[in-house]
C-alpha cells in the first residue's frame, strides 16, 4: 500500500503545474487560431451548387417545377467557402429573355453570368456555370375577359341616394387558366363589401374572389358609388297638345299635372317649371278611339333621381 502511494505521488510530481497547464492550453488555442486564420484567408477554386429562384415569369405561363439548381466554378477565400457551405445561398435568375417552345422552355444562365456573379459574396470570382442553360417544364394558360359582379350590402342615410348605380372600375377583368374552366366562366365576383349609414361617395378597393387554377388580372377592383343628399319638390305643369290640326281645338280635363321630382340638394334651387314639358299626342286619336290621352314627358332637367306625375291620363273635348 505504501509503495502504491509513493508511485502516485511520483507521477503527480512529473505532471505540469496548474499555471504551466493553462499556458499550454493558451498556446494550443493561439496556434489553432493562427492556423485557421491562414486557411480561411487562402483562396480556393472549387465547384459549388446553388439553388435557383426563377423570377419575371411571363404572363400566361405556369411553371411545373421550381426546384432548379445550378453549379458554378468559383474562386473564393476559405471564409467565403465556409459560408457557402453553411448557408444555402440562392441565385435569382430572370425569365425576361427565356424562350418557351412546345412543353419546354429554356433560359440562358451564361447570358446572366454578370447578374449571377453580383449575387455572390464580394470577393468571389465566378469562373464558369454548369449547365449554361436551364430547361423549364411549363404550360400555357388560355385567357378570357369576363365581367365583374360586385357583392355588396350598402345602406344609405335617410335623405341620401346614389347618383348612379353602383359600379366597379374596371367592370371586367382578364382571367387566365385552363380552357375547360374558362369555357364555363362568364363573370367573377368581389369579396363581400358592407357599409351602413353612408352619406358620402364611396370609392373602395375590394379584392376579387379567388378561383382555384385561375389567375385574375387585376386581382382587385374599385367600387364606385357617388352619393348626394336629395329632396323632393313638386311642380304644376301646363299640359301641351302635339300634332293638333289647324282649326281644331282640344280642351283637356285637367289642363295641368303635378310633377314630383327627387332632386339633389345642390340643384334644388335651380330647377323651375319651365324645365319640364308634359304633352299628349293628338295623333293617337286617329289610330284608335280613346276616351283619354296618355301623358308623356318630353323635357326634364338633368340630375333628377326620380320623376312622377299625376294624373297619368287626361280626358279631352274636341272643338272644331
Amino acid at each position: 500500500m505504501t509503495l502504491k502511494r509513493e508511485g502516485l505521488d511520483t507521477l503527480l510530481k512529473k505532471l505540469p503545474s496548474q499555471g504551466r497547464f493553462r499556458f499550454f492550453l493558451l498556446f494550443v488555442f493561439l496556434s489553432f487560431t493562427f492556423w485557421l486564420s491562414t486557411k480561411l484567408s487562402n483562396t480556393y477554386t472549387l465547384v459549388q451548387t446553388f439553388p435557383v429562384v426563377l423570377t419575371d415569369v411571363p404572363q400566361g405561363i405556369v411553371l411545373h417545377d421550381t426546384s432548379h439548381k445550378m453549379s458554378a466554378s468559383i474562386t473564393a477565400s476559405g471564409l467565403e467557402i465556409l459560408l457557402y457551405r453553411l448557408i444555402d445561398k440562392t441565385v435569382i435568375v430572370s425569365l425576361n429573355e427565356s424562350k418557351f417552345r412546345a412543353s419546354l422552355g429554356s433560359v440562358s444562365l451564361r447570358n446572366q453570368q454578370f447578374s449571377i456573379a453580383e449575387q455572390l459574396f464580394d470577393n468571389t470570382v465566378l469562373n464558369q456555370i454548369y449547365p449554361e442553360s436551364l430547361e423549364i417544364a411549363y404550360s400555357r394558360l388560355d385567357e378570357k375577359v369576363v365581367s365583374v359582379v360586385p357583392q355588396t350590402q350598402i345602406t344609405l342615410r335617410a335623405g341620401y341616394l346614389g347618383d348612379i348605380a353602383l359600379k366597379s372600375e374596371p367592370d371586367s377583368v382578364l382571367v387566365r387558366g385552363p380552357k375547360s374552366i374558362l369555357d364555363t366562366l362568364f363573370s367573377v365576383t368581389t369579396t363581400f363589401y358592407q357599409a351602413s349609414d353612408v352619406h358620402e361617395s364611396i370609392s373602395q378597393e375590394v379584392v376579387l374572389k379567388s378561383i382555384p387554377e385561375l389567375e385574375l388580372d387585376p386581382p382587385a377592383v374599385s367600387l364606385i358609388l357617388p352619393v348626394s343628399r336629395y329632396s323632393e319638390k313638386e311642380f304644376s305643369i301646363q299640359i301641351e297638345v302635339l300634332n293638333l290640326p289647324v282649326g281644331v281645338r282640344v280642351k283637356l280635363f285637367p289642363s295641368t299635372a303635378k310633377i314630383r321630382a327627387i332632386i339633389p340638394m345642390t340643384l334644388l334651387s335651380t330647377v323651375k317649371e319651365s324645365d319640364f314639358r308634359l304633352v299628349v299626342d293628338y295623333e293617337t286619336l286617329r289610330s284608335q278611339e280613346n276616351k283619354s290621352l296618355k301623358l308623356k314627358i318630353l323635357k326634364q332637367p338633368p340630375g333628377l333621381k326620380q320623376l312622377l306625375w299625376e294624373p297619368q291620363e287626361v280626358n279631352y273635348l274636341i272643338r272644331k
